[in-house]
C-alpha cells in the first residue's frame, strides 16, 4: 500500500505465499510458501522472487539490522531456530529446540528476537491432563 496515495498494489506471484514480513529497511520482503517448505525472498527494486530456504519454515523474523532472516522449523521432527543470512544465503542453526515446549498458535509458533538476536519463545508449562469437577450448589 502506498501511504501517500492509499493505492494498494498486489505484489507480482505472491499467490499461495503467507506470513510476509518487511526488511527493516524496506529493500526486501519475505514470505513462506503455504505449505511451509520454502521462505523466499523478494526483492523491492527488481521486482523479482527467488527462493531464500528450501527446508521447514515456521515462523520468519528479520533481524534489528536486516542482514538476517531467523525462522524456526515449525511442526517437523527436528525442532530448531536457524537463520540465513541475506547477502550470501549461509544457512546457520542458532538453537536446537530438543524437547523444549512451545505454545503453539493455531497454524503456526510465534518467535520473536531481543535486539542483540537472541530467539524469544513461548514456553508451555502448563498440563495437558483433563480433570473432573463436581459442582454442588450450596
Amino acid at each position: 500500500m502506498d501511504m501517500k496515495t492509499s493505492e494498494i498494489t498486489v505484489i507480482p506471484d505472491s499467490d499461495g505465499l503467507f506470513l510476509p514480513r518487511c526488511s527493516p529497511d524496506g529493500r526486501y520482503m519475505t514470505a513462506a510458501t503455504r505449505d511451509g517448505t520454502k521462505l523466499r525472498l523478494y526483492e523491492f527494486a527488481t521486482g523479482t522472487w527467488s527462493d531464500l530456504v528450501t527446508r521447514d519454515i515456521g515462523f520468519p523474523q528479520w533481524s534489528f539490522d536486516g542482514h538476517y532472516v531467523y525462522f524456526d522449523t515449525g511442526s517437523s521432527k527436528e525442532l530448531a531456530i536457524y537463520r540465513v543470512r541475506i547477502a550470501d544465503r549461509n544457512l546457520q542453526r542458532v538453537a536446537a529446540l530438543g524437547d523444549f515446549r512451545r505454545v503453539v498458535e493455531p497454524w503456526v509458533s510465534w518467535m520473536g528476537l531481543t535486539p542483540d538476536g537472541s530467539p524469544l519463545l513461548i514456553r508451555d508449562i502448563g498440563s495437558q491432563e483433563v480433570y473432573a469437577l463436581d459442582f454442588e450448589e450450596p
